[in-house]
């Protein structure tokens, strides 16, 4: 896999624990490593770190200074997601050209790509970009995504988060519907992740979704478990995990430099990230950048300057690489 080298952007950055005491870290996080019997040990390869970058291989005026900082970054795979309303604008008329290529640039980069299927247009559903699809008209686009993206994905992820109302509006068991739609088209070379439950979401809503036959419909589970502390991600995790028979993937996770600082950030990606290491096949940071004019929350492990054009690799991009690169050897 060919990796650009990025000089002076990694390398010399220190990053400081802010307001923690170091033993007692250390503690918790071994109390937290003993304490998940049920817990998966999965061993770590050099394809384990994934960033979530929504549609930014399309940014053309700015892809180019970002795909060298991820490549050197020790990311493997580019979590995408490309709205279905934008590339099916008509029932039957399919738009994929420019995505096309951006997946391409991604694949010559030597990435691997998740693609997440998501965002129901006016002809398929109810109006509303959230609403429950058509069956038909799902695995319809499904086919053509096959078709038209299958040589450039990795991993299919269907639907996100549809605990909120803003991603989806059904039921836990009229997801799991869409889901066995899409899985029933999908299946095959490439993996079919089920879309997460967000952080908010209750064990109750865990359970309809296992229920109504999750695993049946999948290869690999997800979960989204946003927390403002890495030993509630891991509890979060630990109890998913107990509930679940499939490796787990989790596609998001990531903390806010709106809830500290950029230091604070750093030291929650220090923190968690060897605990998932050992309970996920695969873990996707969110998110790629950060920046007014271009991404207003603040999760990014990049600062963008759209004014100036300028991009800076903040500490918590430090953290990752450094992690990462432990498994690239």
């Amino acid at each position: 896999m060919r990796r650009r080298k990025l000089l002076g952007f990694v390398g010399g950055a220190a990053i400081a624990f802010v307001g923690c005491n170091q033993k007692q870290q250390a503690v918790e996080s071994l109390s937290l490593n003993s304490s998940k019997s049920a817990a998966r040990t999965p061993k770590i390869s050099q394809d384990y770190f994934g960033l979530n970058i929504g549609t930014e291989l399309s940014w053309k005026s700015w892809r180019g200074k970002l795909l060298p900082l991820y490549e050197a970054l020790g990311c493997h795979w580019l979590r995408v997601w490309y709205n279905w309303a934008d590339l099916e604008t008509q029932s039957g008329n399919y738009q994929g050209s420019s995505v096309q290529e951006a997946l391409q640039l991604a694949k010559k980069s030597g990435f691997r790509i998740l693609f997440v299927v998501w965002g129901t247009p006016a002809h398929a559903g109810k109006g509303d970009i959230a609403s429950v699809p058509d069956t038909q008209a799902l695995a319809n686009y499904c086919n053509w995504l096959k078709t038209y993206f299958g040589d450039l994905v990795d991993a299919w992820e269907i639907g996100n988060e549809p605990n909120l109302s803003k991603y989806y509006l059904g039921s836990p068991a009229s997801y799991i519907k869409t889901l066995a739609t899409a899985y029933q088209v999908m299946q095959g070379d490439k993996l079919v992740v089920a879309a997460a439950p967000s952080g908010a979401a209750t064990t109750r809503y865990w359970q309809e979704l296992l229920e109504s036959g999750l695993e049946q419909h999948c290869d690999r589970v997800n979960l989204h478990p946003y927390r403002q502390q890495p030993r509630q991600v891991i509890r979060l995790v630990d109890d998913f995990l107990q509930r679940v028979r499939k490796p787990l993937w989790i596609t998001e996770v990531g903390f806010s430099s709106n809830n500290g600082n950029e230091q604070a950030k750093a030291a929650f990606a220090t923190e968690l990230l060897p605990l998932l290491a050992t309970r996920a096949e695969q873990i996707f940071w969110y998110r790629g950048v950060q920046g007014k004019g271009l991404h207003p929350l603040r999760f990014g492990l990049v600062e963008v300057n759209r004014a100036t054009g300028k991009v800076a690799p903040l500490p918590a991009y430090s953290t990752y690489h450094t992690f990462a690169r432990k498994y690239q050897s």
